[in-house]
């Protein structure tokens, strides 16, 4: 059977399915890259560094609710093998599920504080929040850092996170966080790759003079904050991190991943719907803050990705139901198969970048979970609302909060 013959008789079926190879190219490069960073590139950028450089830092947890082992991931910021450094906790409200666990770790260490920020009325609360943790900083932190409670860090990660700075060309570090699925769902599956997808591509933008930031981890030098105008830009935007890349981008500064500070957790999404929602935010996000690299090249991936995995079914049962006689390959069925296996033998990749519980399972399912995240980017072409925390932000043209709707939050 010749190539020819395997995409099928229409010129469209082999125009869609070679741009959809660049595709898979693409990923594979992508994914290639984030092995080599991780275990090689890095570590090399790392031995430049001086391991002395430890600056007074100030460190921002925002919690909300009672995330999956709380009390340990709270307790784990006043673990670090650093010499100096505070940690603010800070909630929306004195009534939050959060309090009582941070009073209680209030009185296990002087290095901890707590603030209640109150409800915002003109950005993402967890903006607001972070915002008035950092009224309350020491007056001698040199580095701000931002992580979220749902993450348990390293003894080492403050040293980590924070080791890039001393160099003047970079502003900003962030790390990540690898998701364990704990029952192998086709929730949980669907939410760990996104969440693999968004690593690999933040790894290979901050490499090559872009930039991504996860506001899980995330590090900034107080003049850097003061410079770059994050306070200002914090108080009337939808989210943290995107904005924050933003501003660097536009300062022409650059940020670094930070491979030593990717945590683990098996804290995940239990359903598709949810991995769908919350994946829908992170486009929103592209959608408000860098609208060029949400039209182009996400639009023509999300629709070449979705007419290929869904030619599969078509071209099946097409022989079936046309009136003409015709084949599974002359209707792109073998385009549509090569361009699921291509995109299939990109994610036997991912155990190099951590561990992969239901590997077999996931593999399996990655049709499904890669229409899931096209799904999420069509929707957000209907809404300028962005809804997180059971919060709804619509937001204006420049990414900028106008309406916040609590509803019964």
């Amino acid at each position: 059977m010749t190539i020819t013959a395997i995409l099928g008789t229409s010129s469209v079926t082999k125009i869609v399915f070679a741009l959809g190879m660049l595709m898979v190219i693409g990923d594979f490069a992508a994914t290639l890259f984030a092995i080599a960073y991780r275990r090689f590139i890095y570590k090399k950028r790392r031995a430049s560094y001086d391991p002395s450089y430890t600056p007074p830092c100030s460190i921002v947890v925002p919690c909300k609710g009672i995330p999956k082992n709380f009390g340990d991931n709270l307790r784990g910021f006043l673990q670090f093998d650093y010499p100096d450094y505070e940690v603010i906790y800070v909630t929306e409200s004195a009534a939050d599920a959060a309090v009582p666990e941070i009073e209680k770790i209030l009185s296990e260490d002087k290095r901890a504080k707590f603030t209640v920020a109150g409800l915002s009325t003109r950005c993402a609360q967890k903006n607001h929040n972070m915002l008035a943790a950092l009224r309350e900083a020491r007056s001698d932190s040199e580095v701000f850092v931002f992580a979220d409670s749902d993450i348990k860090p390293g003894v080492r990660w403050l040293r980590e996170i924070v080791l890039p700075l001393q160099s003047g060309k970079i502003s900003v570090t962030t790390g990540f966080r690898w998701l364990l699925s704990a029952k192998g769902t086709i929730g949980e599956l669907c939410h760990a790759y996104v969440n693999i997808f968004i690593y690999t591509c933040f790894c290979a933008a901050s490499y090559l003079g872009g930039v991504g930031l996860w506001g899980g981890t995330m590090a900034v030098r107080r003049k850097d904050y003061v410079e770059l105008g994050v306070e200002k830009a914090w108080s009337r935007a939808a989210v943290d991190d995107m904005s924050l890349s933003t501003l660097v981008l536009k300062n022409r500064r650059k940020a670094v991943v930070v491979a030593d500070c990717i945590t683990t957790t098996d804290d995940l999404l239990p359903t598709v719907g949810a991995t769908i929602a919350w994946f829908e935010r992170q486009i929103m996000y592209l959608k408000s803050y860098q609208r060029v690299l949400w039209v182009f090249p996400a639009l023509p991936m999300a629709l070449l990705a979705g007419w290929l995995i869904l030619l599969l079914p078509y071209a099946a049962f097409a022989p079936y139901v046309t009136a003409e006689p015709t084949t599974f390959m002359e209707q792109g069925g073998g385009a549509s198969l090569i361009f699921i296996l291509g995109h299939t033998a990109v994610a036997m990749l991912y155990p190099a970048l951590g561990k992969m519980p239901f590997f077999g399972r996931f593999l399996l399912f990655q049709p499904v979970l890669r229409l899931a995240q096209m799904v999420s980017y069509f929707k957000t072409w209907t809404t300028r609302t962005i809804t997180w925390a059971g919060i709804k932000y619509k937001l204006d043209f420049k990414g900028d909060v106008r309406e916040i709707d609590r509803g019964s939050a």
